[in-house]
């Protein structure tokens, strides 16, 4: 019965690094320069964050005042998704 649903984990897996390395991509690859980090971010408008950024290896939401917060605190797939497809 574990493995009941294995394949489906292993899809979500697959599509949330999808996604993830995505966002990374479009971050390098972005002119925006974060006004709190010497760095490239993409301007979003999630939530109360501001921007999003490729920090220490991991995507991170800042918000107005320049505060970290983790992709994965409130965030679904689909929220990131619409950030992709509103570039």
């Amino acid at each position: 019965m574990a493995n009941r649903y294995k394949k489906i984990r292993d899809e979500f897996d697959r599509l949330e690094t999808k996604i993830k390395l995505a966002l990374e991509i479009e971050i390098n690859q972005s002119k925006h320069i974060s006004k709190h980090l010497n760095q490239k971010c993409l301007k979003v408008n999630v939530f109360d964050y501001t921007e999003l950024v490729y920090l220490n290896g991991e995507l991170t939401f800042l918000d107005k005042d320049g505060l970290h917060y983790n992709i994965d605190c409130d965030c679904t797939l689909t929220d990131l998704l619409d950030i992709l497809n509103t570039l």
